[in-house]
């Protein structure tokens, strides 16, 4: 509830909740009515059109959803109306009557609205601030937008507005803000932007359809400090902007920003250098130049030492630059990053790059640097990120490295460095992420490699390590194409972050930890040409592993994988143990018991038969064939009265030969029937 005399209504920043209620409408005294920084929410009610003495509304930064009520334009006292950061979804509808406002600042950035920027909108006379960015207008900029004779700031970006920018721009000398980036603008940015002489931000970035040249005449506004026409080139398919850098830049006394990067820009005809260079150093306030992306084709010259020491950001990249990296380079001591990757130098890296003490960033990669890597590096004590990968660079990795104690991220690979890596490498507490593949570097790697605390990517492969994997690893990528030997370690399975994993070309033995089905974040994996052997394990990453990720490895097999032999079923296998512990042990068992005992037995009454007949029993010393039938004879054809001993296996008969030879025969009882088929006959 609003007391109908309230004048100042605010309550900002208090986590409110609800809506603004209809009755809102009735508080026409209400001059300032800020909600800004809660949780409000709901339609935002037409009755605050009645708020006839409203001078200051503040809304955003809420949850208000709906269209903006047409009568707000009409309340001749608003000022400043800010509803940005919102979900607002309602076309941006002015009455079609003739509008009597007088707002100067009207921000709905942040919000859903679609449709077209209203034509009417022009009639907002009295508007400094226009901001519509990040919302889903479409259409064209109103062609008569230069009837806001008094705008200084003009925000679109972020819409997927189309079209030409209008000429009528020029004609709003007071404007000094122009936004349009991330729109679908085309065709050239119009030369009669070169008039807005109090202007200090153009951007046109990121349009990617901007297409012409860039008029000299926008490069003699002295008060620019700003210009960003970066990416407006669809990967060299659409025409982009075209046409040679100005050598007249050195106007821009006020420019800080910019930003020309993915263009079609070139040098001027017939000149070696890049000319533009020498009016840059002019520009005592430039903090950020991008030219990368661009056919510049030609190489770097000794007037970049003259640019300004407030350069922060230099970026020369994928530009067809040639040569060498001037010695000079070293003057620029205000530089943070410095990237000139993806050219053509060559030569060595000049150790005067140990003089820029404020790098953070050096980006070298791609291009054709040789000889070793300058110690002058190792002076840089904020050095970030450094990448060196994809040269010619050779001989050691300086054991100065870790003097770098920020290094973060350290790509060396594809060059032609064959030593050992230094010790002191292993210990860099703070290194994210190490790339030396693609090298011949030797030796082996640590066991413990604990002192990469923070290490997230980690790659040796095409190289000449050897020994036993470390076990003590972070969230490491690719060890493929080594001659690293034994088990892979279990430890792996605690890597629970890993994404891709390559242990290919190597020599590893044993078999693939199941518990690796643990890593739920891990995408790919190749354990080709190994020696692994078991099973493939079958949860995990290895669901969707195809047989790229196993081949040259006969000793495994799994069933989920075509063209890899299957496992014997692990049921069967437990089953088939169950079986012989439960069955056949307890029957092998208790079968060797009882021979045992019957041979016990047949020895006692062997014993007894041996006493009473050991007179007539001469000493047999030699063995003698004796026929069936004789045997027959002895034993006065088997009869009872002879009968020895009986076994599990047969009887044992005492039998006297012809020659009055005394001899015990044992008679075995044989139980396959085609044997005793032939035996029955001839004990008749």
């Amino acid at each position: 509830m609003v007391c109908t005399g309230t004048q100042i209504l605010n309550l900002r920043n208090n986590s409110l909740t609800g809506i603004i209620p209809p009755s809102v409408g009735n508080a026409t005294k209400l001059m300032n009515f800020s909600l800004a920084g809660n949780r409000i929410s709901g339609n935002l009610p037409k009755e605050i059109g009645n708020l006839s003495q409203l001078a200051f509304l503040s809304l955003y930064d809420n949850q208000l959803i709906g269209s903006i009520p047409a009568a707000l334009f009409n309340i001749s006292s608003l000022l400043i109306a800010s509803l940005r950061f919102n979900s607002l979804y309602g076309s941006l509808l002015l009455n079609e009557e003739n509008i009597v406002s007088n707002l100067e600042f009207l921000s709905v950035s942040n919000n859903q609205i679609p449709g077209c920027i209203p034509s009417n909108i022009c009639q907002l006379r009295e508007l400094q601030v226009l901001s519509i960015s990040f919302n889903n207008i479409t259409g064209e900029t109103p062609r008569n937008i230069g009837f806001l004779s008094k705008l200084e700031e003009f925000y679109i970006g972020d819409n997927p507005i189309k079209g030409t920018i209008p000429t009528s721009f020029a004609n709003i000398s007071t404007l000094q803000y122009v936004h349009c980036t991330r729109n679908c603008l085309e065709e050239p940015i119009p030369p009669e932007l070169g008039k807005l002489s109090n202007l200090r931000q153009l951007s046109f970035g990121h349009n990617y359809n901007l297409m012409g040249q860039i008029s000299e005449a926008i490069f003699n506004i002295s008060s620019l400090e700003r210009i960003a026409v970066n990416f407006n080139n669809l990967a060299g398919t659409i025409p982009a902007t075209t046409g040679t850098i100005p050598n007249n830049l050195g106007n821009l006394r006020e420019l800080t920003y910019l930003l020309l990067s993915s263009n079609q820009l070139t040098n001027e005809p017939r000149e070696h250098e890049l000319q533009f260079f020498n009016s840059l150093a002019d520009c005592r306030m430039l903090r950020y130049l991008e030219v990368d992306t661009n056919p510049l084709n030609s190489v770097l010259p000794n007037s970049i030492g003259n640019l300004s020491s407030t350069i922060e950001d230099l970026y020369i990249s994928d530009a067809y630059i040639n040569g060498l990296i001037p010695p000079v380079i070293g003057n620029m001591n205000g530089l943070t990053e410095l990237s000139l990757g993806g050219n053509n130098l060559v030569g060595s890296i000049p150790s005067e790059i140990g003089k820029l003490k404020q790098l953070q960033g050096l980006s070298l990669p791609y291009n054709k640097f040789q000889g070793h890597i300058t110690e002058a590096v190792c002076d840089l004590s904020n050095l970030v990120k450094l990448f060196l990968q994809v040269n010619e660079l050779s001989g050691e990795i300086p054991e100065c490295i870790r003097n770098v104690s920020m290094l973060q991220d350290l790509w060396l690979g594809s060059n032609k460095f064959s030593s050992r890596i230094p010790l002191s490498l292993w210990t860099m507490s703070g290194l994210l992420y190490l790339n030396v593949s693609q090298n011949s570097i030797k030796g082996e790697v640590p066991q413990d490699i604990g002192g990469l605390k923070a290490i997230v990517e980690l790659y040796l492969s095409g190289n000449h390590f050897s020994g036993m994997m470390p076990s003590r690893l972070g969230e490491l990528q690719d060890l493929s194409n080594n001659s690293f030997f034994g088990q892979i370690p279990l430890s792996f399975a605690n890597l629970i972050s890993l994404e891709f994993l390559d242990l290919s070309l190597n020599a590893l033995s044993g078999t693939i930890p199941k518990s690796m089905e643990r890593l739920s974040y891990l995408k790919s994996i190749n354990v080709s040409f190994n020696d692994l052997e078991g099973e493939i394990p079958s949860g995990g990453v290895f669901v969707n592993s195809a047989l790229q990720s196993f081949l040259g490895i006969k000793g495994l097999c799994g069933v989920h994988i075509l063209e890899v032999p299957a496992c014997t079923n692990p049921g069967q296998q437990s089953k088939s143990k169950e079986l012989v512990l439960k069955v056949v042990i307890p029957v092998v068992i208790s079968s060797f018991l009882i021979f045992l005992l019957i041979s016990i037995w047949i020895m006692k009454r062997q014993k007894k038969g041996k006493s009473k007949d050991v007179e007539k029993v001469p000493d047999i010393r030699t063995h003698q064939l004796v026929s069936y039938h004789k045997i027959q004879r002895a034993t006065n054809y088997f009869d009872d009265s002879n009968l020895i001993g009986v076994g599990s296996s047969g009887s044992v008969y005492k039998g006297t030969l012809s020659g009055g030879s005394v001899v015990a025969i044992r008679f075995w009882i044989c139980k396959v029937r085609k044997y005793a088929k032939g035996l029955i006959p001839n004990m008749k």
